[in-house]
C-alpha cells in the first residue's frame, strides 16, 4: 500500500510531450535575434539620450546577457513562446507531475551550462526519457511542448 503512495516511483516520461530538436532550435534562433534587436535598441536608446555612464551602460548590457535566464523564470523565452515551449522543473514533475516554473539559480545554472557545451547539449535529447539535454540535467529541468 504504502508503494501506491510513493511517488517516486511513478514515471511521467510517457505523459510529457517532448518538442523536437527542430523546434528546439527555432527557439533559439528567434531568441538570438530578439538579444541582437535588443542590443541595437539599447545602443539606440543610450545614444539619442546621450547616456555616457559606464554603470548604466553595464546594466543594459547585463539584461540583454541574461536575458535567457531571467525569461525562462518568468515562464518562457520569446522564442519558446512563440514555439510553445516551456521549461518546467525537474524533479517537481518527477515526482509528482506538477509544471512549476524552475527557480532563477537553476536558470542561470543552466545557461552557463548550454553556454559552455553548445549544440553538443543538444544533441542528448533523443536519449533521455525526459528529452532532457545536458544543461537541463544541470539546470534541473525539463523542456515541454504546450
Amino acid at each position: 500500500m504504502d508503494d501506491l503512495l510513493d511517488n517516486e516511483e511513478l514515471d511521467y516520461s510517457e505523459l510529457l510531450p517532448k518538442p523536437s530538436l527542430i523546434l528546439r532550435v527555432k527557439s533559439t534562433i528567434i531568441d538570438s535575434v530578439v538579444i541582437i534587436l535588443l542590443m541595437f535598441l539599447s545602443a539606440f536608446v543610450l545614444n539619442s539620450l546621450k547616456i555616457e555612464s559606464g554603470e548604466i551602460r553595464l546594466i543594459a548590457m547585463l539584461s540583454i546577457i541574461f536575458y535567457e535566464p531571467i525569461f525562462v523564470t518568468l515562464g518562457g523565452t520569446i522564442g519558446q513562446r512563440i514555439m510553445g515551449l516551456k521549461l518546467i522543473k525537474s524533479s517537481s514533475y518527477k515526482r509528482y507531475g506538477n509544471e512549476l516554473n524552475i527557480h532563477i539559480l537553476n536558470s542561470f545554472l543552466r545557461y552557463f551550462a548550454k553556454l559552455l557545451l553548445g549544440w553538443i547539449s543538444l544533441l542528448t535529447i533523443h536519449s533521455d526519457k525526459y528529452g532532457q539535454a545536458i544543461h537541463d540535467k544541470i539546470g534541473n529541468s525539463i523542456m515541454t511542448y504546450k
